[in-house]
């Protein structure tokens, strides 16, 4: 682990400016505990959710367990605040919440001294080598849930296999999305990889009162609406540009664009400007405005799953560029049809499931997203594409209870 600890030396500025724009940004950002200063905690299952995206893909794991663990504590950790406020929006009273501290040793031995816990649970493959060390020599068990390794991720760790060998042996368990991926894991070293899928498939799409009121100040007269979801650099013009040809042959069509990160928010309401689209931004909660608009920018976190609910079609974005994807599950489970670019390897087995059982297509340039969009504007087309999409998603259910079972606590 010693050129790890080289080169997070070195990395040390970077890290440092990132929290200085955290704690300049967002009020409830505590750097203390980003530093190690968590105090005295005491838990029953300690359980990382990163940012955003895995808080609401823990949150009917979390309700259940706690369901199944009365009297039990839960502590939550996240690295962004965006990740924080979501906690506080699902859970504020019946968790403990800590930001994960920096994965320095002598953050994570502060953070963890004063903390009792006897098994730790991390939501998709992020490995903290000092932290797993530390939780490791403070006998905890280790489990990753959603555990995904791509071909490509595989192989460049391969590359570094005094590295990686010790670092899959920490984690007791990887809990396998998928088969691949466990043959990928028990490859690197990793020793117990049993296949529990995908607790993301889980999600049960809450009932939401905002949705008819979002569509219709959005679409008053049915307009057809399609969204660009998690869109990084380099992919926002390609989809504005698609989004112009679109409305040339359907002058009403809406988009609704989200940015994958908030600090390129503003960045991106100022192209859609320059494009000459009337942009309204969903911060400014001005739905009065929405229907004169022919994009509405998501510039909000947490909503991602209501951005879906209002559209009619999804394309699932950093899949134009070589970013590897996002996850297409949510748009599946509420039987959306999911578009994607050429760039899919992130998620390569859910997104190759989806096309197999004609749930998605994949597009490989402007002109083909176009073209699906105005062969999508057939509403019985894209309600079969939908709900061909939901019943693959439905297929995959099921890792939620296997997931619950690892999490058990010795006595309850």
């Amino acid at each position: 682990m010693w050129l790890y600890r080289v080169l997070l030396a070195l990395a040390s500025p970077f890290i440092a400016r990132r929290i200085w724009r955290f704690h300049k940004r967002y009020d409830n950002y505590r750097v203390q505990e980003a530093l190690g200063d968590w105090g005295v905690l005491q838990a029953d299952l300690w359980l990382h959710c990163a940012s955003v995206g895995e808080v609401l893909a823990a949150k009917s794991l979390v309700n259940q367990w706690l369901e199944a663990h009365p009297g039990k504590q839960l502590l939550i950790t996240t690295v962004t605040p965006t990740g924080e406020e979501q906690v506080q929006k699902w859970f504020a009273g019946r968790v403990q919440h800590r930001y994960l501290p920096l994965d320095h040793n002598v953050c994570v031995q502060r953070a963890l001294k004063g903390l009792s816990c006897p098994q730790l649970a991390i939501i998709e493959t992020e490995l903290w080598p000092n932290l797993l060390q530390a939780a490791k020599a403070q006998g905890m068990t280790i489990q990753i849930i959603n555990a995904r390794l791509s071909e490509r991720s595989a192989k460049r760790y391969a590359q570094f296999d005094f590295f990686s060998r010790p670092l899959m042996a920490l984690p007791d368990r990887f809990l396998a999305h998928a088969e691949a991926d466990a043959e990928r894991f028990k490859a690197l070293g990793a020793k117990e990889v049993p296949v529990a899928g995908n607790i993301k498939f889980d999600i049960t799409p809450a009932e939401d009162s905002d949705v008819p009121i979002w569509r219709k100040a959005l679409a008053p007269n049915g307009e057809f609406v399609w969204i660009a979801a998690s869109t990084h650099e380099g992919e926002d013009a390609q989809l504005l540009e698609a989004h112009a040809s679109f409305k040339r042959q359907l002058s009403n069509a809406k988009l609704i664009l989200v940015p994958r990160h908030p600090e390129r928010f503003d960045s991106v309401y100022e192209l859609c400007q320059q494009q000459g689209f009337t942009t309204v931004r969903r911060s400014d909660n001005a739905l009065d405005t929405w229907s004169q608009a022919d994009v509405l920018l998501g510039d909000s976190m947490g909503e991602m799953m209501r951005y879906f609910a209002v559209s009619d079609v999804a394309f699932v974005a950093g899949s134009l560029i070589e970013r590897g994807g996002h996850n297409p599950i949510e748009p599946a489970v509420l039987a959306k049809p999911v578009l994607v670019g050429e760039h899919t390897f992130n998620f390569a087995d859910i997104t190759e499931s989806l096309i197999r059982d004609q749930g998605a297509q994949r597009v490989h340039s402007v002109t083909e997203l176009v073209d699906q969009l105005l062969y999508l504007q057939n509403v019985y087309v894209r309600q079969t594409m939908g709900q061909k999409a939901l019943a693959n998603a439905q297929a995959n259910q099921g890792a939620l209870a296997r997931v619950l079972d690892y999490l058990k606590c010795d006595n309850s």
